[in-house]
């Protein structure tokens, strides 16, 4: 049996948790998470994270060594 070591390291055990903000907060939230680099949920972790005092378990920044590589179209 084969086993995938391809992937990103798991973030660990998560919960989702939902909101529906209305349209322009979700837009300014889109733009700022994308200014930061982070993904939507990651943004909104680091928010509850530093209200609740608990930046321990606040996401970490993207490594900015990582960069996604061009890869050209085939025709």
């Amino acid at each position: 049996m084969r086993t995938s070591n391809g992937g990103r390291k798991s973030k660990g055990e998560r919960e989702l948790l939902g909101t529906r903000p209305m349209a322009p907060l979700a837009h300014a939230a889109r733009l700022r998470a994308d200014e930061l680099g982070l993904t939507v949920s990651d943004y909104l972790a680091t928010l509850i994270a530093e209200d609740l005092g608990m930046q321990q378990y606040a996401p970490t920044q993207p490594d900015p060594s990582r960069v996604e590589l061009p890869i050209d179209e085939v025709a």
